[in-house]
């Protein structure tokens, strides 16, 4: 009953190499190779998909990209600088990360609506005094507003306060999405660089649009 807008795509230059990846090699187990002499550019202001059957690789990169696993061999490179197997450091140099499972990965559901919307960067000085007492009013005014802009529906009756694994699955990716492009509210700059793992799966065609539109928005201001 509502019209869907196509996202609206528009020509850029694309800009400098924000990651790059080199003869990127991971192993598994049982010695077969999950990525096998990789080479990988990522520029400012482009998209770059990877398609392919489930267990080729993809999911071994984005974890590679999210800093949750390690290279046998090659090596990784983000704005120039070699990164380590190490989810913090990718998330402090400004890595906007939306994991493929949004219930087990991408959201704690048991835990309300604003703290899950700063929970990559709990222990900042945005949201944290010394590292871990909780600075409860700057979170929740960040949640407020991270769920206006991004229009998160379903905190109607109990707000900020909301348990996130009662939002529907559109909605618990829009919080996501919102928590990945905002990132830390004391730099207020875009990220350089969005690893987005099956960013639409399972969502109902006016918010794949709604996803789409964010991502093609973050690319024009720079982000690979």
């Amino acid at each position: 009953g509502r019209r869907i807008d196509a996202p609206l795509r528009r020509a850029r230059a694309v800009g400098d190499v924000v990651c790059r990846l080199a003869n990127a090699t991971i192993g598994a187990p049982n010695g077969r190779r999950l990525l096998d002499d990789a080479n990988l550019e990522l520029r400012a202001g482009e998209i770059v998909a990877i398609a392919g059957v489930a267990g080729n690789g993809q999911q071994a990169l984005a974890e590679l990209l999210f800093g949750m696993r390690a290279l046998d061999s090659g090596t990784i490179e983000l704005l120039a600088r070699a990164m380590p197997a190490d989810p913090k450091a990718w998330v402090d140099a400004g890595v906007a990360r939306i994991p493929e499972d949004r219930h087990a990965l991408g959201v704690v559901g048991e835990l309300p609506a604003w703290e899950n919307a700063m929970l990559e960067r709990y222990a900042t000085p945005a949201f944290a005094r010394a590292g871990f007492v909780i600075k409860r009013r700057a979170a929740q005014a960040h949640a407020k507003a991270l769920i206006e802009r991004f229009d998160v529906r379903g905190t109607e009756s109990r707000g900020l306060d909301t348990p996130t694994g009662a939002l529907s699955g559109g909605n618990m990716q829009k919080l996501i999405l919102g928590r990945a492009l905002v990132g830390d509210p004391a730099t207020i700059r875009p990220p350089s660089l969005i690893v987005a793992d099956q960013p639409t799966w399972g969502l109902d065609i006016g918010a794949v649009a709604y996803v789409h539109q964010q991502l093609l928005d973050a690319c024009a201001q720079g982000a690979a």
